[in-house]
């Protein structure tokens, strides 16, 4: 270990140290891992996992039925929708509910285990997965149809001949190649490759001969979860879109739960802390001209905010927590004090 390493550790151990003098203590989720892991460095992947092993104090989420491993964003949903499942319909109870279903405390090998070479093959799985998770959040605001748009009104279109829809992928393309451009500050390299696999999956959804617009429509929604009836032509797409990526999260999430997917569409979405902290970041956060894969990282650590005392942000999601208060009033009272740190040493000042 070099002399920067150790002097690293050593002021790490005592900000830990200083953090639980205040009576406050680290709170540990899946995503802070895949920060601390998803490096190019494994060499540095595992000092970072020794010391989360030597830490004498932390608090971490986990399902009551899990007995081992980390959770998640999905996690944190599961345990919610367990508590709207008892009955629960307030967003404060529900969080309540939820922190006492999630939140274990321990030492750091209790959260993440006592062998650290188990951890030796994470890093390779997160770099992985680092290109879709860019593709995600470069190319996610595009949209292939007016979503401002009802289900009828957009009905009464059809869809394009081979040659007007050859003409139209080529708009995508480009579309999509120039919100990749953008996303990455440049990197035409990167982006080309990205606007290429947009358009494969696009291709991939394009309509068997005879379909008609609506058909498309009411196929893509109910395979995201909604039901056929669900989707009528006084509804808005955006709205049935925002139900739909709901459904599709509670799909994901529902052998967590013990209950069926189908138990779960009950559950309204408004009623969930983590949706809500999500969609008031969405609709009142800042619109980003670079949008790196790590956005999505920062998306799923900010519905901690209902489960901690302090959530430590960097200054982008600082401006977007700040305007997401000022508009969206669900916020009061439901996630605690957001603070700027944007590294090791601002964290230090920011808990002084």
């Amino acid at each position: 270990m070099s002399t920067d390493d150790s002097d690293r550790r050593r002021r790490a151990l005592s900000l830990h140290e200083r953090l639980l003098k205040q009576g406050r203590i680290p709170l540990l989720c899946w995503h802070h891992l895949e920060e601390l892991l998803g490096g190019d460095d494994d060499h540095k992947a595992r000092k970072r996992i020794s010391f989360v092993m030597s830490l004498p104090h932390i608090v971490w989420i986990r399902l009551p039925k899990d007995e081992a491993g980390l959770g998640s964003a999905a996690q944190v949903r599961a345990a919610e929708v367990i508590a709207a499942s008892e009955g629960l319909t307030d967003l404060i109870a529900i969080r309540d509910r939820a922190r006492e279903l999630l939140l274990k405390s321990g030492t750091g090998s209790q959260a993440i285990g006592e062998e650290a070479w188990v951890w030796d093959a994470v890093p390779p799985m997160l770099r992985s997965r680092r290109s879709g998770a860019d593709v995600v959040a470069a190319l996610g605001p595009l949209r292939t149809f007016d979503e401002s748009r009802t289900i009828g009104e957009l009905s009464k279109g059809e869809i394009n001949s081979p040659q007007a829809m050859r003409a139209q992928l080529g708009v995508i393309h480009a579309r999509a190649l120039q919100e990749a451009t953008q996303s990455t500050g440049g990197d035409t390299v990167r982006a080309r490759a990205m606007a290429d696999e947009f358009l494969e999956r696009v291709l991939a959804m394009l309509p068997p001969p005879g379909t008609t617009i609506r058909d498309l429509l009411v196929s893509s929604l109910v395979d995201q979860g909604l039901d056929e009836a669900e989707v009528r032509d006084e509804c808005i797409l955006a709205d049935l879109s925002r139900l739909g990526v709901f459904r599709s999260q509670l799909r994901v999430i529902a052998s967590e739960t013990g209950s069926s997917f189908e138990a779960l569409k009950r559950v309204p979405m408004d009623i969930l802390p983590s949706w809500v902290i999500a969609e008031a970041l969405r609709q009142h956060g800042q619109v980003r001209a670079l949008r790196p894969g790590s956005d999505l990282h920062d998306s799923h650590l900010a519905v901690l905010a209902a489960y901690c005392d302090v959530l430590y942000v960097d200054k982008r999601t600082s401006e977007d927590f700040r305007q997401a208060v000022k508009k969206e009033p669900r916020l009061d009272g439901l996630i605690g004090e957001i603070a700027k740190a944007g590294d090791f040493d601002g964290l230090a000042d920011a808990s002084c």
